[in-house]
């Protein structure tokens, strides 16, 4: 039996829609860097003085996780692809939610699915 993991090439893992939290610091001398994660590969990062910099610098450290992912026979996360989704969320609450939320929608004379979906979209674009 061939227990040996079958990966696609480097050029593949490189060009997935990865995502990425970009933050804005500056060093000791008050200059801005950009520092560059990417989400679904944690401690992989970089930064640089430009933004355009730091994602072309992001590559390498990549590359290198993905080759150390293959070496060692480990899986490689890929993102996620918003196509794998149907839209359909089993969410239980409290029946003092559920009341709450109940209420909301009768005032918006929305279903209890649109207020939800607000809710959410409000508190993910905080970020």
């Amino acid at each position: 039996m061939d227990t040996k993991k079958r990966y696609k090439s480097l050029s593949y893992y490189l060009n997935l829609p990865w995502t990425y939290t970009v933050e804005l610091s500056r060093d000791e001398k008050k200059h801005k860097i950009y520092i560059v994660r990417v989400n679904e590969l944690p401690g992989i990062c970089t930064d640089a003085a430009s933004l355009d910099d730091a994602m072309d610098l992001i590559k390498e450290p990549m590359a290198a996780a993905f080759e150390f992912y293959m070496e060692n026979g480990e899986e490689i996360p890929e993102p996620v692809k918003e196509e794998d989704f149907k839209g359909n969320i089993a969410y239980r609450t409290t029946s003092r939610r559920h009341y709450l939320i109940s209420k909301e929608a009768q005032k918006r004379d929305q279903s209890l699915s649109q207020v939800i979906d607000s809710l959410v979209d409000t508190a993910l674009t905080r970020k």
